[in-house]
């Protein structure tokens, strides 16, 4: 008798977690279902019309078009906003020579704003019967048609390819021309007309008067544009009269004005 009890009590219990496990079995296949109908859920609202992109604003555009950064972001009207990766699409444009900074937002449920920042020439080079744009970094940023005398032209570079996109490929005239650039970005009432690097141990620089400005090599190059910036002001002023002639500013604790008459 003892063991029949025994053993109704084990085939009770063996029924019991038979249940149970047929309740978990049951319990897990209805979180994945749940999980999968609110998948499927999510992914048909994220698709909906109303997430295509009706409208790109991009601001801050002075020589660059619309065009040009859409077609360097890839966006076009009608993209699933859900599908555009913001990171992507600014490292793109600020792949673009003329972006200096470039910042992109999504406006739900259809919007992209881009807000971009060009750079802006600093000097120019003649280049055949065209003109380079030369931003404060060195880069070539743009081609223009003609001068309009209003930057700094860069002259004495040796011959060879340049772009837009590309740095001076003459290096060792191009690493002076980028001193320049930097003392021009960060005083741009520097009285530069003409920068000529042909003789890189005797760098000549022509005012916007037409003075020649002798500053022998790229030593000591901010200290020397900061003693022409001083001496072309006080040439300027009313008591002084601007003469005919040459400052040799080669050794910057001793500039000289030499007149060609006396």
């Amino acid at each position: 008798m003892k063991e029949k009890t025994q053993n109704s009590s084990y085939g009770e219990h063996e029924q019991q977690t038979e249940r149970k496990g047929r309740k978990g079995i049951k319990k897990k296949l209805v979180l994945i279902f749940l999980f999968l109908f609110f998948s499927l859920s999510m992914l048909l609202f994220l698709r909906l019309p109303c997430f295509d992109i009706r409208e790109i604003s991009i601001n801050g555009l002075d020589k660059l078009s619309a065009d040009e950064i859409c077609a360097a972001a890839g966006l076009q009207e009608g993209m699933n906003i859900w599908k555009i990766s913001t990171p992507e699409i600014r490292e793109k444009v600020a792949s673009l020579p003329r972006v200096a900074e470039v910042r992109v937002e999504k406006k739900l449920p259809g919007s992209i704003v881009i807000f971009v920042e060009e750079k802006q020439p600093v000097a120019m080079i003649p280049y055949h019967s065209s003109y380079l744009e030369l931003a404060g970094d060195g880069l070539i940023i743009g081609i223009c048609d003609e001068y309009k005398g209003e930057l700094p032209l860069i002259n004495g570079l040796s011959w060879g390819r340049m772009d837009v996109g590309m740095i001076i490929p003459d290096r060792p005239r191009g690493e002076i021309v980028e001193k320049f650039l930097e003392a021009l970005a960060a005083s741009p009432s520097l009285p530069l007309a003409e920068i000529n690097v042909n003789n890189t141990q005797q760098i000549i620089v022509y005012t916007w008067e037409g003075m020649e400005v002798w500053l022998g090599n790229a030593e000591d190059l901010n200290e020397k544009l900061e003693v022409l910036q001083q001496l072309h002001r006080f040439f300027l002023a009313g008591e002084n009269e601007l003469q005919e002639g040459y400052l040799d500013i080669r050794a910057v604790e001793a500039p000289v004005f030499i007149p060609l008459h006396e």
